[in-house]
């Protein structure tokens, strides 16, 4: 069996692997609150290929054994829209989904929806804004001289509202669609952190290194290709070999 043919496939599907990673952050190089990824490579196992040498070992490739979030703060953007917040520290916004799931999300980016009797602080997918106890938000309004509501947002109250959480291992978390992240046990429970600060009016940038991921692809490429080469050539030997009479 030729073993250098089964090595350079694991290295294929690796790296594989890697690049859509990569290209998945930089795809995200503009989406507000998003944290790439950082792919970690593993060798496989290794054999004995010579039973008077036992020095004489052979490995058998790589694989992708984990992902890693980059959780480096990034810069803050002033968007002068009052329903933009960011968040300092590590802290998260918590949404509600039309199906009843609750996520943890940094994309502050928030509108107002009317639900038919209220209206409610919404992100931009529809999933409602949760406060400190995990309920939906109703917007509150300025009053006028006679007390009656009027159109005009009440937004230091809304932001006073707004809650912001926090898990024991951030690494724990599952990355999810629309820029969202699942709670799990390896994350531990979700605590609500009323000391957060938020800053309204601003957005969080994507934590995307684009020249470093960039550079990172290339070098993904690379490997690529040699793992093909060392396919092809190991191809070409086993075909020499049959050919033989």
């Amino acid at each position: 069996m030729n073993i250098s043919f089964y090595t350079a496939r694991t290295g294929l599907i690796a790296q594989q692997q890697g690049l859509n990673i990569y290209a998945n952050n930089i795809a995200n190089v503009n989406t507000v609150g998003f944290k790439p990824l950082r792919p970690s490579f593993a060798d496989c196992i290794y054999t004995l290929q010579h039973h008077n040498r036992e020095q004489w070992q052979t490995g058998h490739g790589q694989y992708l054994s984990k992902t890693d979030f980059m959780w480096s703060e990034s810069p803050f953007v002033a968007s002068d829209q009052p329903l933009d917040f960011a968040l300092p520290g590590d802290g998260f916004f918590m949404t509600l989904d039309r199906n009843g799931e609750t996520y943890l999300t940094r994309d502050g980016a928030f509108a107002v929806s009317f639900t038919g009797e209220v209206w409610e602080l919404v992100n931009g997918f529809g999933d409602f804004v949760l406060d400190y106890e995990g309920n939906r938000i109703t917007v509150p309004f300025e009053l006028d001289g006679n007390g009656e509501v009027t159109t005009n947002i009440d937004y230091a109250a809304l932001e006073v509202m707004i809650g912001v959480f926090s898990v024991p291992n951030n690494w724990g978390l599952e990355q999810s669609n629309n820029n969202r992240f699942i709670v799990t046990e390896r994350s531990g429970a979700v605590v609500a952190n009323y000391d957060a600060d938020k800053v309204r009016g601003a957005l969080e940038m994507s934590a995307t290194d684009l020249a470093g991921d960039m550079v990172r692809i290339i070098e993904t490429q690379r490997s690529y290709q040699l793992n093909a080469k060392v396919i092809q050539v190991s191809d070409e030997i086993m075909r020499t070999v049959n050919n033989l009479r």
